[in-house]
């Protein structure tokens, strides 16, 4: 008798601690503490209360009048002009989730006035750099970096533009740091041009200022690039590179008097990932060729003399360039860049809408041909518009075919309408004291929300009451709900609700407590997982815990019962949950 009093006494404990864990904690958000200036507030309330048919906040600021509430806005905005303390509420009425009321106390403060310097620039794009914000006793500081730095020390690690909140609020400074990677400067090799050839010198670097001279002159050209003009001459540019310092490079650009013949290497070229490509320096009269390279990043080096042949195999990104020399006279020049295709690739999927709505398929890979086929056909204008994007108005058969550069990718999928949702529960029932009803709603709805706030597909039911479920899709919401009664029966079919197979002699098996009125018995053991571990067709026959002769784990199971009951041969059909312990 010890032992069963045991066994209903954990159960019920298991029990409240489920409903305890079911239940929710709400909390009031706030975007600053800053006082006189904008604050935006939200609440984690409206996770579960997501169609609310009331919402009323208090700012707690009397003295703002009409502006101290706010009606039926899940995130308005208030201005504290004076700091202090204020008393924040939230009033919001939902039919799933019911009545939340919440109620925050915020401190609101002036920001405090701090100048963190000038902004930092340093050499090297690895480093660290330490921040000092004003120390405040037992103030609470967060910085804006994805650290966890709660400290008035913050060491920085990466360029970025930083401040700290001291209190939640914001100080009155930010400072910029900026790690510089060190400038690869390099003008290239000396060159003769033919005539009328365009060139164009490069500097480029990151957080640089640049200076140029043409045969000891200085220019009006301040940018990082500049165009060499005939008849050339010897180029020098001096770059300051901030937190680096002062770099300088020299090249001499001159011209001959022999025409330039055309040159092109044709336009940039994207490829296909892994594609190999032949890229030939076509020109009439070409004596030599130096083929270079250098990577698309701005501090990359340059590669010389890659190659010295009039054709040469790509197998990477980046820039290249051909000098060619003509009848062994002067150079021709020209540069392609070339890009690899990411990884990225079509992935459509099967979908159902709405009726009315639209669904946008997407297939950009950028500039090249886009040709769409529907089945049955849209209008003509969707068809052959060459975009990237498509418009579909109507279930059917929709496949695009897309040719960007050197690559080709197709995809396809079809589209359904099906706006309903088909929600429904069983039927109102009457049950016995004592047992439980697992309600399964049927509905085409991945969100289900129950009276009680609890979300998921399968709530269980032990006493009277209305159960009412929320079901939710893409295209609207619906609600239904069902009675149960739980009544004295005279002779019903009782089950525990735990069993100890232990071998002592005690609860060892888990059958009916007794049998009576019923024929047809058929009682059906599932674990977590939904699959039968047990079945019996006799009553007094029970589980031992055990699957094909093997100790299972402790834990809760469900049972299915179905018997007839011979006086008046109705079906009845039973389940619910019993645990294993040992």
């Amino acid at each position: 008798m010890k032992c069963f009093l045991c066994i209903i006494f954990f159960c019920s404990s298991f029990l409240i601690t489920e409903r305890t864990a079911a239940q929710m904690v709400y909390a009031i958000q706030h975007s600053s503490s800053c006082a006189g200036s904008a604050v935006t507030f939200n609440s984690t309330a409206f996770e579960t209360a997501q169609f609310p048919s009331v919402i009323l906040w208090n700012f707690g600021d009397t003295a703002s009048g009409l502006l101290n509430t706010a009606k039926d806005i899940q995130q308005p905005s208030h201005i504290y002009s004076t700091p202090g303390t204020y008393i924040v509420t939230l009033h919001v009425v939902d039919g799933g989730a019911g009545t939340i009321d919440l109620t925050d106390t915020i401190n609101f403060v002036l920001p405090v006035a701090y100048n963190f310097g000038p902004d930092v620039f340093l050499c090297g794009d690895t480093g660290t750099y330490i921040l000092n914000a004003p120390i405040i006793p037992n103030a609470l500081y967060e910085w804006n970096d994805d650290t966890t730095t709660i400290g008035p020390v913050l060491a920085v690690k990466k360029s970025g533009t930083y401040t700290v909140k001291i209190n939640g609020c914001e100080v009155t400074d930010t400072i910029g740091v900026f790690f510089t990677k060190e400038p690869n400067l390099d003008l290239g090799k000396d060159h003769t041009l033919c005539q009328g050839e365009r060139l164009t010198l490069d500097a480029s670097s990151e957080n640089a200022t640049y200076q140029w001279r043409l045969n000891g002159t200085v220019l009006s050209y301040t940018q990082s690039q500049i165009p060499v003009i005939a008849p050339g001459g010897q180029y020098i540019v001096n770059v300051g590179v901030a937190g680096c310092g002062a770099y300088s490079d020299t090249v001499n650009i001159n011209f001959s008097n022999y025409a330039a013949p055309v040159f092109n290497l044709g336009p940039d070229t994207l490829l296909c990932p892994k594609e190999i490509f032949n890229l030939t320096a076509h020109v009439a009269g070409a004596t030599s060729y130096a083929w270079s390279s250098k990577g698309l990043n701005v501090n990359d080096a340059v590669s010389y003399n890659i190659d010295r042949d009039s054709t040469i195999t790509i197998n990477s990104q980046g820039r290249y360039w051909a000098f060619v020399t003509i009848g062994k006279q002067c150079e021709v020049v020209d540069t392609m860049i070339v890009r690899y295709r990411g990884n990225k690739q079509l992935n459509f999927n099967d979908t159902a809408l709405c009726q009315g709505n639209t669904l946008v398929l997407d297939a950009d890979f950028g500039t090249g041909v886009y040709k769409w086929e529907s089945i049955p056909a849209q209008r003509d204008d969707q068809n052959n518009t060459n975009q990237s994007t498509y418009f579909v108005y109507k279930p059917g058969f929709y496949a695009v075919t897309a040719t960007v550069g050197h690559c080709v990718f197709k995809d396809s999928l079809y589209v359904v309408f099906n706006d309903t949702l088909q929600l429904g529960l069983p039927k109102d029932t009457t049950l016995c004291r004592g047992e439980t009803f697992i309600i399964q709603p049927k509905a085409n709805a991945p969100d289900y929300k129950w009276q009680d706030g609890s979300v998921g597909g399968m709530f269980t039911a032990t006493t009277t009451g209305l159960y009412q479920i929320t079901a939710q899709n893409g295209c609207g919401r619906d609600t239904a709900s069902m009675n149960i009664i739980f009544e004295a029966c005279p002779c019903a079919l009782l089950l525990p609700n735990a069993f100890t197979p232990n071998g002592d002699g005690v609860n060892d098996n888990f059958r009916p407590l007794h049998a009576c009125d019923m024929q047809d018995y058929t009682m059906t053991i599932l674990n977590r997982y939904g699959e039968k571990i047990y079945i019996s067709k006799d009553p007094l026959e029970g589980w031992d815990g055990t699957l094909k002769g093997t100790l299972l784990n402790m834990g809760a199971y469900v049972w299915m019962v179905t018997y007839t009951k011979i006086s008046n041969k109705q079906i009845i059909q039973k389940q619910g949950t019993v645990l294993l312990l040992r």
